[in-house]
């Protein structure tokens, strides 16, 4: 049961209690003090092991193992979690546009028209609202406008493809291979995100 026995203070000990010295016992505490775990021996003394790589993992005296319907499992819930995990940082990031996105398309229309109307007569009315605080005139509010929303029309593109690469997780035959290329596609979402996440501040 994974607990230490004392004959000078306990008066019954288990039946498959295994007799250690107090050095063992020292070097078993020490270890447990590192982040390890102490697992019975193939000969039933406790021996320092590494925690289970994963809930899945079976001690089997010496090692950690992992059979191959274990192995079928966890590689399923690496892709769910990866795929999870992907979905919800674009999300995320995508919230911060759609906040206001009937906002934003509206004012590229007015800035557009304008645009090609030759920015001439009274400014429509979001592209006066952007000018005015900017200290633009109409027309440099106009070009500034239409290169913002074509810059986030690229951008959201890209965050778009990145996510497309969840499905690169399920050409992947083991949970590290997912968990590895999870992490690679996230630190790819993640400055694109950090940009989209000044949208609407």
């Amino acid at each position: 049961n994974q607990a230490f026995y004392d004959s000078a203070i306990h008066s019954r000990l288990p039946e498959d209690a295994v007799e250690i010295s107090q050095e063992q016992h020292a070097a078993l505490l020490a270890g447990q003090s590192q982040g390890q775990v102490i697992m019975p021996g193939k000969d039933g003394k406790p021996v320092l092991a590494d925690p289970a790589p994963s809930h899945l993992h079976q001690w089997n005296g010496k090692e950690w193992m992992l059979d191959k319907a274990a192995a079928s499992q966890l590689l399923a819930e690496a892709i769910d979690q990866g795929t999870d995990a992907i979905n919800n940082l674009v999300d995320k990031a995508y919230r911060h546009v759609t906040r206001f996105q009937p906002e934003y398309l509206l004012r590229e229309q007015q800035a557009r028209d304008y645009k090609a109307g030759g920015c001439k007569g009274e400014a429509p009315l979001q592209v006066a609202a952007f000018a005015k605080p900017a200290g633009k005139t109409a027309c440099e509010a106009t070009d500034i406008i239409i290169a913002q929303a074509d810059n986030l029309r690229m951008v959201m593109g890209k965050l778009g493809a990145l996510r497309m690469r969840k499905f690169e997780l399920k050409g992947l035959k083991t949970a590290a291979e997912v968990e590895k290329r999870t992490a690679e596609i996230l630190a790819e979402i993640r400055p694109i995100a950090d940009k989209l996440g000044e949208v609407g501040k």
